[in-house]
């Protein structure tokens, strides 16, 4: 399996759905309990390494997939745009924003006129034409990207963005799936509360804290882009 896909989309499904995993093996003593005595502790086993093995083998492609698209529409697409025009690639380029210094931007707009024949706007046309600017940049980043998608650090940096991006998908469903199961809870009783409750946080936590890195890690992409694109990256 490549790294890419094994780092950035199966690793964050599994640690997804880990915490369900373990809530319903919480649930087998109530739903099978005259299988108690033959399963005893290995319903651990079967269902920690079995069932997340079997979510991300079985119908891995399906659920990371799903995950993914919903990590790109709740949160990719809030921060960053549908566009890509507030990608922090899109904003370091960006006179207005003062996130890199007037002579390294010159030098980056010089390297993409000379290797895509793409001219980025000047300060006085971004002022004039924001959005064309904006655009401008996206189509020249799309460039570099594919310029600079050999660089073995480039690529880790992409797998590190990715894994986050795609967690808080996974996350949202696995949320989404314990807040159903303490409904059920309600009802049949079939897990202490204390342990809905800790899965809760957790989620919660790993949600926020993949959302905060999301936005950390794009701008250290972005960084590391341009400075292999011009050559700077050490």
């Amino acid at each position: 399996m490549d790294k890419y896909i094994r780092v950035a989309r199966v690793y964050p499904s599994v640690l997804g759905v880990l915490p369900t995993c373990i809530l319903l093996a919480m649930c087998m003593d109530k739903w099978f309990p005259q299988y108690q005595t033959m399963v005893g502790n290995i319903k651990w086993f079967l269902c920690l390494v079995g069932g997340t093995a079997t979510v991300s083998l079985a119908v891995g492609y399906l659920v990371r997939e799903i995950f993914r698209e919903t990590s790109k529409v709740l949160f990719q697409k809030s921060l960053f745009k549908i566009d890509e025009t507030e990608m922090p690639t899109t904003k370091m380029l960006l006179w207005q924003n003062e996130l890199i210094s007037p002579a390294y931007h010159k030098e980056i707009a010089t390297k993409v006129k000379a290797t895509f024949g793409i001219k980025l706007p000047t300060r006085a046309e971004e002022q004039a034409n924001l959005p064309l600017t904006k655009q401008t940049i996206v189509d020249a980043v799309s460039q570099i990207r594919q310029h600079s998608r050999e660089d073995k650090i480039m690529r880790q940096y992409n797998m590190e963005f990715g894994f986050c991006r795609n967690y808080l998908g996974a996350g949202v469903w696995s949320f989404a799936f314990i807040i159903g199961l303490s409904i059920a809870n309600i009802f049949y009783g079939w897990i202490p509360w204390w342990a809905l409750a800790a899965s809760l946080i957790l989620q919660v936590l790993l949600i926020v804290c993949c959302y905060k890195l999301l936005r950390f890690r794009g701008m250290t992409y972005a960084k590391y882009l341009f400075a292999t694109f011009t050559g700077k990256a050490k």
